[in-house]
Order: C-alpha cells, then sequence, then structure tokens
C-alpha cells in the first residue's frame, strides 16, 4: 500500500461519485413541498385575516364582534405566516436552481439553517397563549 494512489480496505472507485439523478428526484421532491408549503401559509394567512365574525356571548342577544386583531396572538399567527410565505416564495428559485445544478452543497446548507428558522417562527405563531401572557 505505498503511494498515493493506494485505496484503503473497503474503498471502492465503482459507484463513488454521487448521483445525479437522487439529487434531483430530492430537488424535485423539495421544490413540491415548498410550493404546498406556500400555498398553505398563503391561503392560512388570509383565512384569518380576513375574518370577521358575530358570536352570541350568553344569549342570542348579546353578540361581540371578533376580529384577527383584536389579540396579539391572533396578530402574531397573522405576521408569522406571512414572514414564511414570503421566504418560501423566495426560496422557490433556489429551489429550482437546486434542480438545474444537482451538486450545489453550500446553497442547501444555508436554506436548511433558514428552513429551521422559518419553521420555528410558524411553529411560535401556531401555539396559543396563556391568558397571563395576553394581558401583559
Amino acid at each position: 500500500m505505498k503511494g498515493a494512489a493506494a485505496m484503503e480496505i473497503g474503498e471502492s472507485k465503482i459507484g463513488s461519485a454521487p448521483r445525479s439523478g437522487v439529487n434531483r428526484g430530492a430537488a424535485i421532491l423539495d421544490f413540491i413541498l415548498r410550493i404546498i408549503a406556500f400555498l398553505g401559509t398563503l391561503v392560512s394567512a388570509i383565512a384569518m385575516g380576513t375574518t370577521r365574525e358575530r358570536l352570541p356571548f350568553f344569549t342570542q342577544f348579546l353578540q361581540f364582534r371578533a376580529e384577527y386583531d383584536d389579540l396579539p396572538t391572533f396578530t402574531f399567527f397573522v405576521v408569522a405566516n406571512s414572514i414564511v410565505c414570503v421566504y418560501l416564495m423566495f426560496s422557490l428559485a433556489l429551489s429550482i436552481f437546486h434542480i438545474l445544478r444537482s451538486h450545489a452543497k453550500n446553497s442547501r446548507i444555508i436554506l436548511i439553517f433558514f428552513d429551521t428558522g422559518m419553521l420555528a417562527l410558524l411553529t411560535s405563531g401556531a401555539v396559543p397563549r396563556p391568558p397571563q401572557l395576553l394581558c401583559t
């Protein structure tokens, strides 16, 4: 095992090159999931932002009007969904880039970090707040 071209036990030259078909398939799946997520966040932000309800309080004659801006929790939900929706719209371009160039690795790592941050933002917007935090 002398020289620079020596191979270790268990290594082989066959199949050592990355398979671009698998990477391209994963990139296409990523693109489809981003479209679904974009549409989901867009629809949820629009549905919550345009809702105006009249609800009976104790009796049919005593009603109150509920909108998304009545509580800070609902406002944060709409804002968080809007931010994630805009992020997903911009990340679709990067996802198309990954389909065309399936060997790009640095941009995928950056995308994973931003995806994690957007997931945390979306989750924090979906979690209901306890009443003690709403009053402060």
